[in-house]
């Protein structure tokens, strides 16, 4: 893959005296593995800042001294228990109009209780769909709940996903769940990437959204952890681009 395409398009922000912003949101964490070790350590080492969206229902100590030994993290909440209670033969969900609202509404105030003592300033009130999918009244009662922002998947279609309520999404996946459930490949990330950044230039989309890169820690082969070690340090060194905390990413 020629990642000149990436860089060719952020030669375009500089030349437009514009500043391409980035996140990186990994989803599904609940306790300290090889895995998070290695996700924390190549952020550290290329000093990326990274949402960690834990999931409250699992949530194991080891995770939360994980965090504590690494600046670089925010901590977002996945969900309650990442349980899939769509009907048969539907997408998956766990915040879908399957259930009563009380019952998902309560979840998320204990899961959100939970973390917010887990992870003290650590801790940003932004909720992560898992499976990116929510009903629009979940949506609309996460303000009550507590939250301050809602991450799913593809470009906003606007700044508040409802009053008082933030969205920013990811839109580069860098696991093909429909396919083998291994790295999307170099061509489809870095064109994915590029892609999205080309339409904020172009005002085809929200230009004030930073471009989120989604990684799951515990999926990642040794071909995404690579296009990780490429992209970041690459991003890093370009003048125009700018890699931002969460919550940074949730107050544009």
């Amino acid at each position: 893959m020629n990642w000149s395409i990436l860089t060719q398009e952020l030669d375009r922000w500089a030349a437009a005296g514009r500043c391409a912003t980035l996140w990186l949101r990994d989803d599904d964490a609940c306790t300290r593995t090889p895995a998070l070790d290695r996700l924390l350590q190549t952020c550290a080492t290329h000093r990326i800042p990274v949402a960690l969206a834990a999931i409250p229902a699992t949530l194991q100590q080891d995770l939360v001294a994980a965090v504590a030994d690494a600046p670089e993290v925010t901590v977002l909440q996945h969900g309650f228990s990442h349980a899939n209670h769509a009907p048969a033969g539907a997408r998956s969900a766990e915040l879908g109009a399957d259930r009563p609202l009380p019952v998902i509404v309560d979840e998320l105030e204990q899961g959100r209780e939970r973390l917010q003592q887990a992870f003290g300033a650590r801790w940003l009130p932004v909720l992560v769909p898992p499976w990116n999918r929510i009903a629009p009244a979940v949506v609309e009662r996460l303000p009550g709940a507590g939250f301050v922002g809602l991450s799913t998947f593809a470009p906003r279609v606007a700044p508040l996903a409802a009053p008082g309520l933030a969205r920013c999404n990811s839109h580069v996946d860098l696991v093909a769940w429909r396919r083998d459930r291994r790295f999307v490949g170099t061509d489809e990330a870095v064109a994915g990437i590029a892609a999205h950044l080309a339409a904020r230039r172009q005002g085809t989309c929200d230009a004030e959204e930073a471009t989120g890169v989604l990684a799951h820690h515990l999926q990642m082969d040794e071909d995404a952890w690579a296009f990780l070690d490429r992209l970041l340090p690459l991003t890093r060194a370009h003048p125009a681009a700018r890699w931002l905390a969460a919550s940074a990413a949730f107050s544009r």
